[in-house]
């Protein structure tokens, strides 16, 4: 089952950047007075479908600065620094490809997360989770790593509508069925025909963070 599992969805590469704020053009709390200090874009980059497609799940949010009173609160642990933030995350981005062209959605609730930055220089990041604790370890990214920066583009693209995603869902699905039936491809087949109708159930009974056909591009 492990097996399996790795060769639907497999893990490429993971970044986490922090970047000044609304630098990707798509801030949500920049004009609404908020201590908005930057920006923290999460992306995983998997393989998905036996390494035939990439998949990417983007998570980005508006960085506000905790104050010394919310940092001293017992909500979060003790000894955050003056760098402790409180990322507002939107609803995490799921791309299929790597221009995202086709599928490109928005999908699942938003969320916040305190983070604070214990260490940082030039090669290394050490972050530190504001209410579990947790350190993590990041190293920076050559300036030529082309992949590194391709959050950007995707960011950019609006999201695909619940209409046209669901019919592109469909065709999929059926091409799996076709590959499955007809061709005898039954391990390839099933599981695009499995992943693409668990897609399209995920997308018709959500109600947070998809783009319905009537809904605006963007928040003020």
């Amino acid at each position: 089952k492990n097996k399996l599992a790795q060769q639907i969805f497999s893990t490429r590469r993971t970044f986490q950047h922090l970047v000044p704020t609304n630098s990707t053009g798509v801030g949500r709390l920049t004009a609404r007075n908020q201590n908005v200090v930057g920006e923290a874009i999460n992306v995983i980059s998997l393989d998905a479908l036996f390494r035939l497609i990439r998949l990417t799940v983007i998570l980005r949010g508006d960085a506000i600065a905790l104050t010394k009173e919310e940092r001293e609160s017992d909500k979060v642990v003790k000894g955050l620094s003056n760098l402790t933030v409180r990322a507002l995350f939107d609803s995490p981005r799921l791309i299929l490809g790597k221009r995202g062209r086709f599928f490109n959605i928005s999908l699942g609730p938003s969320t916040s997360v305190v983070l604070d930055s214990t260490y940082a220089d030039n090669a290394v990041r050490i972050g530190r989770g504001g209410t579990s604790g947790s350190r993590f370890v990041f190293m920076r990214c050559s300036d030529d790593d082309v992949e590194a920066g391709e959050f950007r583009q995707l960011l950019m693209k609006k999201p695909t509508k619940k209409g046209k995603l669901l019919s592109i869902l469909g065709l999929v699905g059926g091409t799996g069925v076709w590959a499955s039936v007809i061709r005898g491809s039954r391990l390839l087949g099933g599981g695009l025909a499995i992943s693409a109708a668990l897609c399209a159930c995920a997308i018709s009974f959500s109600t947070g963070g998809v783009e319905d056909d009537g809904d605006d591009d963007r928040l003020d």
